[in-house]
C-alpha cells in the first residue's frame, strides 16, 4: 500500500543525515560558487526530486547545510570558550586554536560559503549569521567574560575573529598564498599584541 501523503517513511532522518553529509562535504570541498539544485543532487549521488523531499527546495538545502556544519562546529566552540588565566592568555589561546579550525576543519571554507549564499540571499544569510558567525562570535566574548574581561568582551570578539577570518580566506581560498604570502604564524602574534596593547586587555 502507498504511502499516505505528508506521512515520512520510517527511515527519513537517517537517510536526510546521510544526504546532509555527502551535500555538507560537496560544500566544503567544491569550487566556491552557487551549486544549483541539480550539482547538489549529482554531488549526493541522487536525485532533485529526492531532494525537495527531504529539503523543500534549492535554498532549503543551503540551509539544512549551514545548520549541520553548526552541530558539527558546537565542540569547537565550546573548546574555544574554556576561560583562560588572564585575558591578554585568553586572545593567545583563542588564536591557536581558531587557526587550527579555519585551516585544518574546513571553517574558512564553511564561512567562505555561507557567506557566497548569504549574500545572494536574505533568508539565507540570517541562517548564516543564526549557524556559523554568531555562535562563532559568541564563543569568543563568552571566553573573554569567563576570564574576567567582560567589559570590553563583545568588541573583542569581533576584532579577534575579523583578522583571523579575513587573513584564512586571503591565504588559502583567494590565492594569496602564492601572490601576496605571509608568515601567518608571525602574523598572528602580531595581532594578538596588537589586539592586547591598543585595546588595553590586561596581561
Amino acid at each position: 500500500m502507498p504511502r499516505p501523503a505528508g506521512v515520512r517513511n520510517h527511515d527519513f532522518d537517517a537517510k536526510r543525515k546521510a544526504l546532509l553529509d555527502a551535500l555538507t562535504h560537496f560544500a566544503l570541498t567544491d569550487d566556491l560558487r552557487r551549486p544549483s539544485l541539480r550539482q547538489f543532487a549529482i554531488a549526493a549521488e541522487t536525485s532533485e526530486p529526492t531532494l525537495r523531499h527531504y529539503f523543500k527546495d534549492r535554498k532549503g538545502v543551503v540551509i539544512a547545510i549551514l545548520e549541520h556544519i553548526h552541530n558539527r562546529a558546537v565542540p569547537l566552540w565550546g573548546v574555544i570558550e574554556t576561560p583562560a588565566e588572564t585575558p591578554a592568555k585568553a586572545v593567545e589561546e583563542y588564536y591557536r586554536v581558531s587557526q587550527a579550525g579555519m585551516r585544518h576543519a574546513g571553517f574558512a571554507r564553511a564561512h567562505a560559503f555561507g557567506l557566497i549564499e548569504g549574500l545572494a540571499d536574505p533568508v539565507v544569510g540570517r541562517a548564516y549569521l543564526e549557524f556559523l558567525l554568531n555562535p562563532a562570535l559568541e564563543a569568543a566574548k563568552n571566553k573573554m567574560e569567563a576570564t574576567g574581561d567582560s567589559h570590553s568582551a563583545h568588541a573583542a570578539a569581533f576584532m579577534m575573529m575579523s583578522p583571523m577570518l579575513v587573513m584564512t580566506l586571503h591565504q588559502h581560498l583567494l590565492g594569496g598564498d602564492e601572490v601576496a604570502p605571509i608568515d601567518q604564524n608571525a602574523m598572528l602574534v602580531e595581532m594578538q599584541n596588537l589586539l592586547v596593547s591598543g585595546a588595553g586587555i590586561k596581561n
